[in-house]
């Protein structure tokens, strides 16, 4: 991030930001003459699917009573995106179809990431409907214009995703856009239940290549520690402030091969969670009381050092 974001990111509000920020995404789409994609309320089911992935909920320790809001918002943001016609040069744009994700639109609160920390957001959790979104666009042979991966590895080796396949979105700023390259129009087909998140993309003809999705091994960055002095705890008493993630990195590429013989290797670039401190507060040890004369005086008068 450069200076000057950062900068504005310290003294702006909020919604000013997001202001400045939707208005320099309206101005690029202008610039770029994007056509987007739009949602047909009575698109019907294509023959065949080109692209299908799905994932079960998973209601992890401590936020099980954000179960209900999480598959709510599911619901709400697949709705508006389930029956999307992507045709031939046109791009899909996740937020463009679903507006601001707030109560009044009919979202909840739900669990999110700021600033690296596990949180709740009005419309949280839909990061498990973008990540199978992402990946039944993978399948699909769908052209990747912008995608994010989750900023950390929040649940280690219980990640609801598949490293290097994941999907972050947040309003505004994290956008899932994918670009249909072919001469023939997908539909997206958005399913949710309360055991699991269904989405196929498909066309009415057989998808003409195979797809292969190859993730390298996470090169690891290990959790730096830090501790921090709390007076109200006890000497020797520790308290875990922050839990730490590892970070992790990985690179994917996704091959097209046609019948032919003919392929086409997309370097989908690396997937970076990056670490953060694991710290605790400590109590700390008594003081040692030394008794030592004030300088210069003569009397029977002492200060205390505490060590």
């Amino acid at each position: 991030m450069s200076a000057l974001r950062r900068l504005a990111r310290a003294i702006l509000p909020y919604e000013v930001r997001l202001r400045i920020t939707l208005t320099r995404r309206a101005w690029l789409d202008r610039h770029a003459a994007t056509a987007f994609a739009v949602q047909v309320r009575e698109a019907p089911r294509p023959a065949f699917e080109h692209g299908l992935y799905e994932l079960p909920f998973t209601d992890y320790p401590g936020q099980e009573g954000l179960a209900r809001a999480k598959r709510h918002n599911q619901q709400v943001l697949g709705d508006a995106l389930d029956g999307t016609v992507v045709r031939p040069g046109e791009t899909f744009s996740l937020w463009r179809l679903a507006g601001r994700p707030t109560a009044a639109t009919g979202y909840a609160a739900a669990a999110a990431i700021r600033g690296g920390r596990l949180t709740t957001d009005m419309g949280g959790s839909t990061c498990l409907l973008s990540t199978v979104l992402y990946n039944a666009a993978l399948l699909a042979g769908m052209e990747i214009v912008e995608r994010w991966a989750h900023s950390v590895d929040t649940y280690g080796d219980s990640r609801y995703f598949e490293l290097g396949r994941d999907c972050a979105i947040e309003y505004g700023y994290r956008d899932l856009r994918f670009r249909n390259g072919f001469a023939y129009p997908v539909t997206v087909r958005v399913e949710v239940s309360d055991e699991r998140v269904r989405v196929a993309i498909g066309a009415d003809q057989p998808r003409p290549f195979a797809v292969e999705l190859a993730v390298s091994e996470p090169a690891r960055e290990p959790s730096p520690s830090r501790v921090v002095f709390d007076s109200d705890l006890e000497p020797g008493e520790e308290r875990v402030i922050e839990p730490g993630y590892e970070g992790l990195c990985t690179s994917t590429v996704r091959t097209l091969t046609w019948p032919d013989g003919a392929r086409q290797e997309d370097d989908l670039g690396e997937s970076r969670h990056h670490s953060t401190p694991h710290v605790i507060a400590r109590g700390r040890e008594r003081g040692v009381h030394l008794h030592l004369p004030f300088a210069g005086s003569g009397h029977g008068k002492h200060k205390a050092v505490h060590r």
